[in-house]
C-alpha cells in the first residue's frame, strides 16, 4: 500500500494590498514568447520583478503602483483611476487579486488598437465565463498560457523577510489579450524551468 506524501504548503495571511510576488521567471518566459516591442507599463509593479525582466531582455518598461515601494516605480497612483498617458504599447502585470477583474476591464479601456495586456491570473479565471466574466468569451484575448512548474506567489512581505517562495498549490495562467483581436484564444503551454535564475552551489 502505498504512502501519501505530505505536502509542504505554506498558507500566509492576506495582504493589505493584494501585493503578492511572482516569480521573475514567469515574466521572462511570458516576454520571450511574445516578442513584443514599444514600451511596457507594469501598474503595479510592486517588487519590480517584471521590470527587471524586461530589462534583462532589452526592453523598454516602466512601473506604476498604488504604493512606491522602490525604484522600480516611476510613479504612485492608483491604477484604476490612471491612464495611458505614457503612451505605453504594452501592459504586463500581476494585478491585485481582489479587484484583478476591475484591473483588466479598465486596461482593455486606456490601451490602443494592436497593443497587448497581459495579466498572470487563477487559471480558474477562464472558468467564470458563464457567471460572473459573461464579457470573457468576447474580449479580445488572444492568448491563454496555462505556467508550469506551479508559480508560488507569497505575500511581499514574506519575501522582504528573507523567506524564499516554494512549493505553489494554485494554477496560473498568462491571459494576454491584443486590442481589437477577433477570433478563438491560442492556448500556449508556458514552461519557466529555463528561465528560473541559477542558484549558486556553496
Amino acid at each position: 500500500m502505498s504512502t501519501l506524501k505530505k505536502k509542504n504548503a505554506h498558507i500566509w495571511e492576506r495582504d493589505e494590498y493584494d501585493w503578492y510576488v511572482e516569480p521573475i521567471e514567469c515574466s521572462m518566459a511570458l516576454l520571450d514568447y511574445l516578442k513584443i516591442e514599444g514600451l511596457i507599463w507594469d501598474p503595479a509593479c510592486r517588487m519590480g520583478n517584471i521590470i527587471s525582466s524586461c530589462e534583462a531582455l532589452g526592453l523598454r518598461a516602466f512601473g506604476s503602483d498604488i504604493v512606491r515601494r522602490n525604484a522600480y516605480c516611476s510613479r504612485e497612483v492608483d491604477f484604476l483611476s490612471a491612464n495611458n498617458d505614457e503612451k505605453a504599447n504594452h501592459i504586463v502585470s500581476n494585478p491585485p487579486f481582489g479587484i484583478s477583474e476591475n484591473f483588466v476591464r479598465h486596461a482593455l479601456t486606456i490601451m490602443p488598437t494592436g497593443s497587448t495586456v497581459s495579466m498572470i491570473l487563477p487559471l480558474v479565471w477562464a472558468s467564470g465565463f458563464s457567471t460572473k466574466r459573461r464579457w470573457l468569451p468576447e474580449s479580445p484575448l488572444k492568448y491563454l498560457m496555462p505556467i508550469s512548474p506551479r508559480p508560488s506567489m507569497p505575500p511581499g512581505a514574506v519575501i522582504a523577510a528573507g523567506e524564499k517562495p516554494g512549493n505553489g498549490t494554485k494554477d496560473f495562467a498568462w491571459f494576454t489579450w491584443e486590442i481589437g483581436y477577433s477570433g478563438p484564444p491560442h492556448l500556449h503551454f508556458l514552461n519557466t524551468n529555463d528561465y528560473r535564475p541559477k542558484r549558486r552551489k556553496k
